[in-house]
Parts: structure tokens; sequence; C-alpha cells
């Protein structure tokens, strides 16, 4: 899918693939317990799989979007801080996600599924983008974790 066409009464627009994962990628790493996005393991059984996986940024590289009878289906790939409880992390990335996409775009989204592909275990610890994101250490995230945790 590379873009996303709506027709309405004054005319038509377009999303482009990118614009959609960067949705993806914005609204999944803000919740906490979410480190960073993290790369599908990619499929090298040919050489255009190669050069597209290169050329593709790290919001795309984490994400699938499939659009099926009027409605978006999501994949996406994180790395979750370590203490985190996965369930917890993956269900509030799904429901930020879904409603990020639709109060932007006004898609339907019929799912989001969520891949953990690591715990960003160290303070250190290198993304899946390899860049410093900014995000708050492990230990201050965990913390609010639980400080939440203790609201509900």
């Amino acid at each position: 899918m590379e873009n996303l066409e709506s027709k309405g009464v004054l005319g038509s627009f377009k999303l482009s693939e990118n614009v959609i994962s960067t949705i993806v990628a914005t609204a999944a790493t803000e919740v906490p317990g979410v480190a960073c996005m993290a790369s599908f393991e990619p499929n090298f059984k040919n050489i255009s799989t190669i050069k597209n996986i290169l050329n593709r940024d790290i919001a795309q590289k984490s994400t699938n979007v499939r659009f099926n009878e009027g409605a978006l289906s999501v994949d996406l790939c994180v790395k979750v801080f370590f203490g985190s409880n996965l369930k917890e992390v993956a269900h509030k990335v799904q429901e930020n996600v879904k409603e990020a996409i639709q109060n932007m775009t006004g898609l339907v989204v019929a799912n989001v599924n969520v891949t953990i592909a690591g715990l960003f275990i160290e303070k250190d610890d290198e993304c899946a983008c390899g860049k410093d994101c900014g995000y708050k250490d492990a230990d201050e995230d965990v913390a609010e974790l639980k400080q939440e945790e203790g609201k509900e």
C-alpha cells in the first residue's frame, strides 16, 4: 500500500503510508514502558526486499499497514523497558495507536497487532533506531508504571 485515497463532496485527499507509519510510531512511543520502535526481522529472500528495507526510515521498518474492506490493519514492532508489564504495555499501545489514527485521519482501524521485539535493559542500551531517542531511563519509566498501577 503506497497511498490511501478518500473521496468526499469537495474532492479527494491521499495519505501516504509514511504518514500512517509516523502516526503509529509516535502514538506507540508515547505509551509508558515503550522504549522505542524496533525493526521487524527482515526477510532477505531477494535483492529488492533488501533495498526496500535499507531505504525506509525506522517508522516504516517497524510498521506494516494494510487497508482491507474499508478498514486499516496495523502491525507494529516495539522494544519495551525491562520490568514493564508486557501485556499492559501492548494493550495500551493498541489503544493509543487506534485512537491516534482514527482521530487524525478519520479512518477506521480494524486491528492493531503489537510485536514486542526486545527489552530495553540498561540505561545505555541502543534503541533500534540507532540514535539517542531522548526517552527516560528504564528506572524512571518503571517507577512511573508502578505509580500508575497503584492509582487504578
